[in-house]
């Protein structure tokens, strides 16, 4: 028996890693492997949950490492993998599995790479980590000369020796490098260097933009009040002080400065700083909005936001016209010209949840993964709002810009002139900020379909992040995905999958997967007869036909004289079965509801105790 599992195993293994005589490495979609994937667990089921790694068939020296186990309400399980080689960390390379409650394969998704070793054979780097962080470092200073009392300050750095597959499709040995810079503009740069030669490998800007009382709002919104018009601060009181701190938020004033970890306090019980470039109280609005959307996530999706309490930076550096999240925290600028201050109630959701993209999925910020990244934030902020007002305006960051309009249009992307709503139109290095339309586009046809709304389509989406997206998933991949949580969660897979062909993506459910789909369209049914008579020996009949699909069918009586009764039967009940229902009642007033009513014929009678006249029937089914 072992040897036959065995020999299974290297079949499978085989026909993931393509050919046993690459002479490179090779990345494999999982999603296209899943009836060989489940074959070896039906052959072996142990394997799924002791040896995952060998399940997927990987070399002795790789490896995968548990990132994050999430289970649903049915008892279904979801474990997203980190894939090492000799322990370093693949870069973008993570495996996701599905497993049902009884612990069967359920489906998978991610990508892993296979014959590293034919790449690197040695992980001994030629420079070190340190020497890799002054590098990045020395490339991202800026090129202009600094303003007047400004410097070069850098937190939250990272420097980690990994493995990665370039475009090239080789893999390398590579330190991955980050931090945040702060300088005449905040940026957190992103490098993959080379561990041999220094060379840079790939970089980019990953600096994601975009009780008390007190005033809050600005002159576009107009000024409301915390504590009557909206409830009061959560805060924390000490003596006569209240601190902008409590156990989901903290909101820090940066009075202008860059740096910065305090809680705001102010004097008991309102707090009025500070009114600046037509904003009553960025403070206020920061520190209420964050309660808000941390709320909205525990509510709806039973999560924090983000594994850390949230916090809320305001009055970042001087006419600063954005808001970022650098890793850490979120921050926003007091706005110029073009913008009042940026705390927004969707700019800040937006903010918070490209943390919680990072703590998920890790959707790396360019290309279409970064336009992914971008756009759930976007669907952040709508939901944000939904939560708050149940309303939406489908539009991004209509509350801070000072001229009419929008930053973005989620129903209409192509407004701004820039942004598009198909795939069709992505062009390369488009971006992020723009080719974000597409799913945009996607989010909101599917939140106005019948039957759904923003809640319903947030949740969605959120738990296609957690549980199915990776760091390089592409649109469509993205949208498999959101099918597959789609599908989980017992939503209508095809109005999900008709939102995602409106907008050019190609996307379907796994293999082997049942879920909800759409009921075919019934015609509704509203049929009156009037000046029905009748007597207990000579009923009235009647017959009404259905076809597949009705969720409900009612009749009434109502009107005339005398006592009618109602009896209601399908036709393929026998002559003296029970009715389906009966309705007797003094007077003429019956009424029969009969929920997802068979199709076929239905037989009506109504029958009268003595002179029964004038009575009107209804027969509606929908």
């Amino acid at each position: 028996m072992m040897a036959n599992n065995k020999f299974i195993l290297s079949a499978v293994a085989v026909s993931l890693l393509g050919t046993v005589n690459a002479i490179a490495a090779e990345r494999v979609n999982l999603r296209d492997n899943i009836q060989q994937l489940a074959s070896a667990a039906l052959a072996d089921p142990g394997i799924l949950m002791s040896a995952p790694a060998q399940l997927l068939g990987l070399s002795w020296n790789d490896g995968l490492s548990v990132i994050k186990t999430y289970r649903n309400s049915k008892g279904d399980s979801i474990t997203r993998y980190q894939q090492t080689y000799f322990g370093l960390p693949i870069i973008g390379e993570q495996a996701i599995i599905a497993r049902t409650s009884k612990g069967l394969f359920k489906r998978a998704h991610g990508a892993i790479l296979n014959n590293i070793a034919d790449d690197i054979v040695d992980i001994t780097p030629s420079i070190t980590t340190v020497n890799a962080l002054r590098q990045a470092k020395r490339l991202s200073r800026p090129a202009t000369p600094l303003a007047e009392n400004k410097s070069v300050a850098t937190e939250n750095e990272t420097s980690r020796l990994a493995v990665w597959l370039g475009d090239d499709s080789v893999a390398k040995l590579v330190y991955e490098v980050s931090f945040f810079q702060q300088a005449d503009k905040p940026s957190r740069p992103y490098y993959i260097i080379d561990a041999h030669s220094g060379e840079v490998l790939l970089s980019y800007d990953n600096l994601q933009t975009a009780d008390a009382t007190g005033p809050g709002g600005n002159e576009k919104t107009g000024e409301y009040r915390y504590g009557s018009d909206f409830s009061a601060l959560n805060v924390t009181q000490a003596g006569g002080i209240c601190v902008m701190n409590n156990a989901q938020v903290k909101t820090v004033n940066l009075n202008h400065g860059t740096e910065g970890s305090d809680a705001f306090s102010f004097t008991c019980p309102e707090n009025t700083v500070k009114s600046i470039n037509g904003a009553y109280s960025p403070l206020n609005d920061a520190h209420y909005f964050g309660g808000i959307i941390f709320d909205m996530y525990k509510d709806w999706l039973n999560v924090s936001p983000l594994t850390s309490q949230l916090v809320m930076r305001v009055h970042y550096d001087n006419n600063y016209e954005n808001a970022f999240w650098n890793g850490e925290s979120m921050t926003f600028g007091d706005g110029a010209d073009i913008f009042y201050p940026l705390v927004s109630l969707d700019v800040s959701a937006h903010e918070v949840s490209h943390g919680f993209t990072e703590q998920n999925s890790g959707l790396v910020y360019s290309g279409k993964s970064g336009g992914l990244n971008e756009s759930f934030s976007d669907m952040a902020g709508e939901a944000a709002e939904f939560y708050m007002h149940g309303r939406n305006d489908w539009l991004v960051g209509g509350q801070i810009l000072k001229a009419n309009g929008a930053l973005r249009s989620m129903s209409h992307p192509p407004m701004d002139g820039s942004s598009i709503d198909n795939q069709a139109d992505y062009r390369f290095n488009m971006d992020v900020h723009h080719s974000s339309g597409v799913y945009n586009k996607a989010f909101y046809t599917l939140a106005t379909t019948a039957g759904w709304d923003t809640q319903k389509a947030f949740v969605l989406y959120a738990a296609a992040n957690q549980h199915y997206w990776t760091s390089n998933s592409n649109w469509n991949d993205a949208g498999n995905g959101v099918m597959d949580a789609a599908c989980d969660l017992d939503y209508n897979v095809d109005d999900v999958q008709a939102s995602l062909t409106a907008v050019g993506v190609v996307a379907d459910v796994s293999d082997g997967s049942q879920c909800s789909v759409t009921k075919p369209p019934v015609s509704a049914i509203d049929r009156t007869e009037e000046n029905i008579s009748t007597s207990f020996f000579r009923p009235a009949n009647f017959k009404q036909e259905l076809g597949e699909g009705y969720s409900r069918l009612i009749v009434t009586l109502a009107g005339g004289t005398g006592n009618a009764d109602l009896y209601v039967k399908h036709e393929d009940k026998s002559l003296f079965s029970k009715s389906d229902c009966i309705s007797k009642t003094p007077g003429n007033i019956e009424t029969c509801v009969i929920d997802n009513p068979n199709a076929g014929i239905w037989k009506i009678d109504v029958r009268g105790y003595g002179s029964t006249s004038g009575v009107i029937l209804n027969i509606q089914a929908q």
